[in-house]
């Protein structure tokens, strides 16, 4: 389709938003940035756009005034749910195609009564508690019902601890809401799969699968593990096609979601996979570049055809193309940043001229400020490297870790972590 000159807006300016304005521009759209960030330093993706506005994504109405007043011919949101909710809203406002119409999002987007939405289809879901319930078998995980990216998540081994988390989870919440649930450590806890979904008119599709390989960093005080990278696909994929494929398929329908893309990130529990987390929107680690880089598949491109002409795409085409089981090994790299303010960054030109490197993506620059000792919000970037050849990608990966370097002002190196590309070879 001929998506040449037709006009995007995006809601949200971040460096993540880049993704999809690059992905517009190579389709020929004109692209439209909106945040209220008057600082465009941490509105970078402003810098790319063709036009941007200092309006918040969550003014309604001065977002509808700017659509008709610039010929605007749609809207697309991603990477977080509060943004996905606004973008139904101002897209209905304006008779513009959304992927969600139809879907029941105060299901998908609340994390306890998509739990719900679980037990009733049959899906293994994790045990829940109430605060006050006198039965809690800890240690338990407790997160706010309505957001993502780990924030406001936490780790308890005791009453003490629950209650101050409980607390947290609460003021991390929008609706001020949290809920309880088990901790599921899994039956590797070293791995936590995510399975991919792209779903077209009505249909649904595994599309990607991938483990994260996750981190203690002895940090403490209720701190979760963190993922120092992904290998792609799942090791669990094959098993997950046999027992739950079609489960999950089904469920996706259940709650009217037509069109679009849906993550589920979880943990393995005697064979079957449990989600914890539904996603109904774009990925924030980017795992679409393994997608197109191996089978042609490109969902956010895919989503900007929907957002400007109500479809994803030729479905045959898509059935055709959307396989899981993909030809080469994918492992993307996440560089965490820990304390300190960035003072130097060397080494990411070097690594991207690397052969099995597709591309590489950076978070951030000279001068951020790193508050905690490790966090999800703390990814300085991430490597993203495919081959059929193992030893080059473990070459590759000894590589990145003694290369990139981010020195903090005093010379220290902030970058923590580390996956062990050994594993590669089993």
């Amino acid at each position: 389709m001929d998506l040449k000159g037709k006009r995007l807006l995006i809601l949200g300016a971040t460096a993540v938003e880049i993704e999809i304005l690059n992905e517009a521009k190579k389709l020929g759209v004109y692209t439209i940035v909106t945040d209220n960030h008057t600082d465009w330093s941490l509105a970078p993706a402003k810098y790319v756009a063709d036009e941007a506005y200092n309006i918040s994504w969550s003014d309604m109405d001065a977002l509808e005034k700017i659509c008709r007043e610039r010929n605007v011919d749609g809207c697309l949101a991603g990477y977080s749910e509060r943004r996905v909710e606004c973008l139904t809203e101002l897209c209905k406002r304006l008779g513009f195609y959304c992927y969600t119409e139809g879907a029941d999002l105060d299901v998908i987007f609340s994390k306890d009564k998509f739990r719900k939405a679980c037990i009733d289809a049959g899906v293994p879901a994790t045990s829940a508690y109430s605060l006050n319930d006198e039965n809690i078998r800890f240690p338990v995980i407790v997160k706010p019902v309505d957001n993502a990216g780990s924030r406001g998540v936490s780790v308890c081994k005791d009453r003490d601890e629950l209650e101050k988390a409980y607390e947290n989870a609460c003021n991390s919440s929008v609706s001020k809401t949290a809920m309880i649930e088990e901790f599921l450590d899994g039956d590797d806890p070293r791995y936590e799969p995510v399975f991919f979904y792209t779903i077209h008119n009505g249909t649904a599709t595994l599309s990607n699968s991938l483990d994260r390989i996750m981190v203690d960093f002895g940090f403490g005080g209720g701190m979760i593990k963190q993922a120092v990278g992904n290998v792609y696909p799942s090791k669990y994929l094959d098993g997950f096609i046999e027992k739950q494929d079609k489960q999950f398929r089904e469920l996706f329908s259940s709650l009217g979601m037509k069109n679009g893309y849906a993550l589920m990130q979880g943990k393995m529990k005697n064979g079957y996979f449990v989600p914890v987390d539904l996603g109904y929107r774009l990925e924030g680690s980017l795992s679409f570049h393994y997608s197109d880089f191996i089978n042609g598949m490109n969902v956010i491109q895919m989503m900007i055809r929907y957002a400007l002409t109500g479809t994803m795409g030729d479905d045959r085409l898509i059935a055709e193309k959307d396989n899981p089981h993909f030809a080469k090994t994918g492992v993307t790299i996440t560089l965490l940043a820990t304390k300190g303010k960035i003072a130097s960054i060397s080494g990411l030109d070097e690594i991207s001229r690397e052969k099995c490197v597709i591309y590489v993506s950076q978070k951030m620059s000279v001068g951020t400020v790193c508050k905690l000792p490790a966090d999800y919000s703390q990814v300085f970037g991430r490597i993203y490297m495919c081959s059929d050849d193992k030893q080059e990608l473990i070459r590759t990966i000894d590589k990145v870790y003694s290369t990139v370097k981010v020195l903090d002002e005093n010379g220290n190196n902030m970058l923590i972590g580390r996956y062990d590309a050994d594993e590669l070879k089993g």
